[in-house]
């Protein structure tokens, strides 16, 4: 019972950091490469504090989604191969979620990548 307990609240923090993934993706690569106001605003010499808080918070997010999608990944494949495609897909359909969420493909890249 411990076991399906702790599998269960790993799996509900994997699917919050699925469904956040498209954010934090967007502000961590927005502040790496100095753009974190946007791309029509000069940061001048903001872009290094913009710079330091992007590489501060790539081990930041990295030490809150590893563990728990490395947990719930090796639990399901005890299971079998086929039962790792689930929480792949599930990890895949939230991110596309929150991408629609907040307006769709052409506004997420629009948003991040300046295209």
């Amino acid at each position: 019972m411990k076991n399906k307990i702790i599998y269960c609240l790993n799996f509900l923090w994997t699917s919050f950091i699925a469904f956040t993934f498209p954010l934090c993706f967007g502000v961590i690569f927005l502040n790496i490469t100095g753009h974190s106001k946007g791309y029509g605003y000069d940061l001048g010499p903001e872009k290094d504090v913009s710079i330091l808080l992007g590489c501060i918070e790539i081990p930041i997010w990295i030490a809150l989604a590893l563990p728990s999608n490395i947990y719930i990944f090796l639990k399901t494949m005890k299971k079998g191969k086929l039962y790792l495609l689930l929480p792949i897909a599930i990890y895949i359909v939230l991110a596309i979620i929150c991408i629609f969420i907040i307006g769709g493909w052409a506004e997420y890249i629009k948003a991040v990548f300046n295209i």
